[in-house]
């Protein structure tokens, strides 16, 4: 694997604006021009190779359920802190533990709490967000996002005033996309997607800035960007980006994010945000193949359980018959006591008796994803699934 040693190949502080405030630019059709840095090619291939090597680890369901939790609660804390929601992270991993064991039914939810929830609902809802994607899309995410949280005035609906963002003293940062003309960009740029002659990366940074630019909502445009962001990244082959921490990288200087934003609006130059979000993405994908390979149980396998491991990850179930298949030469009953085995070590589950029996790799998250797609189902947001 390629290492890059230098992980800042820009001064990203050095990008600001011209001056404030920064106005919005319009954009159609939306055809944007991009000039590479020579470094962004290596960053790209190892972003990918650390996908793949994240999908080859084999992990019990409650560890694999464990980091999972870990990454979607940082993901979430730091969106959100960042839009002024002050729940600190142990109780954001509180409430991250109870929703993906569906036990957050009858807990008590403060507007920052249901915050926190509508985000992780999010997650588990990616049918809804299958491309192609249109208005609808973006109006559902943000619907998703914003409801019962007490922050927006209309959850899953364009704002329909003139809109500038401003810090506490009231000193203007950017003025959006008026509102007469919100619509017809977003439906613009759902479309281009189509057409993006741009790899995984560059699509998801080109959209997301984009969508930040036309500010399409009176509140949570950062954080219904951010999630569409990483889901973009797994609709377009980056699918196991999930298991990153990727908002504490990308946040961790909130000043240089937000002169990022406002210098390529002002320039036209997409090159620093697109390399600082490579960056920062990198070094979530590499903290995250360290974690996994810690507590991968491949190593304490012999070849032929490997072998019906790997293979069981992908598909939908198996028999032993089935398994004979991946392991010649090894009998029905040895395959049976390895894939027990699994089962023991909690990375398979079985179902049925003797010779009827079927395996699967167990998901830790198997009647969270059913009852959060029953939900979704009815077009509720998971306030109304969890009651």
């Amino acid at each position: 694997m390629t290492t890059i040693l230098d992980y800042n190949s820009l001064n990203y502080a050095a990008y600001q604006p011209k001056g404030y405030p920064v106005k919005h630019k319009r954009k159609v059709p939306f055809k944007p021009n991009v000039g590479l840095n020579p470094k962004y090619r290596e960053i790209i291939k190892e972003i990918r190779e650390c996908d793949g090597t994240l999908e080859g680890f084999i992990l019990s369901a409650d560890t694999y359920s464990e980091l999972l939790n870990e990454a979607y609660s940082s993901n979430v804390h730091w969106s959100v802190k960042l839009e002024g929601n002050n729940l600190p992270l142990d109780e954001v991993k509180r409430l991250t533990t109870l929703f993906t064991k569906g036990d957050i039914k009858d807990e008590k939810r403060s507007g920052p709490a249901q915050e926190i929830l509508n985000h992780l609902y999010s997650f588990f809802v990616r049918d809804l967000f299958r491309l192609p994607w249109n208005i609808e899309t973006v109006l559902k995410a943000h619907s998703m996002l914003m409801e019962g949280t007490g922050t927006s005035e209309s959850p899953g609906a364009f704002r329909e005033r003139d809109a500038a963002v401003s810090d506490a003293n009231g000193f203007e940062f950017f003025i959006a996309c008026p509102p007469k003309h919100i619509k017809d960009e977003i439906r613009n740029l759902a479309g281009w997607l189509e057409t993006s002659p741009y790899d995984e990366l560059i699509t998801s940074v080109l959209f997301f800035h984009e969508f930040e630019s036309i500010h399409p909502f009176d509140d949570g445009n950062g954080r219904t960007g951010r999630t569409l962001f990483q889901i973009l990244l797994q609709e377009l082959g980056l699918k196991n980006c999930k298991l990153c921490r990727f908002e504490q990288e990308m946040l961790r200087s909130s000043e240089i994010y937000y002169n990022l934003l406002a210098y390529t609006d002002d320039s036209g130059d997409y090159e620093p945000l697109i390399m600082y979000t490579a960056e920062s993405l990198l070094r979530a994908y590499k903290d995250a193949v360290v974690s996994f390979r810690e507590k991968d149980h491949l190593k304490e396998m012999d070849e032929n359980s490997r072998t019906i491991a790997k293979n069981a990850k992908s598909v939908k179930s198996f028999s032993v018959q089935d398994a004979a298949k991946w392991v010649p030469g090894l009998g029905e009953q040895t395959i049976r006591n390895r894939a027990n085995e699994l089962v023991t070590m909690g990375i398979l589950e079985k179902e049925g008796k003797t010779k009827a029996m079927r395996y699967s790799f167990k998901d830790p998250f198997k009647e969270m994803k059913v009852r959060t797609k029953k939900a979704a189902s009815t077009q509720t947001t998971f306030q109304n699934a969890a009651k």
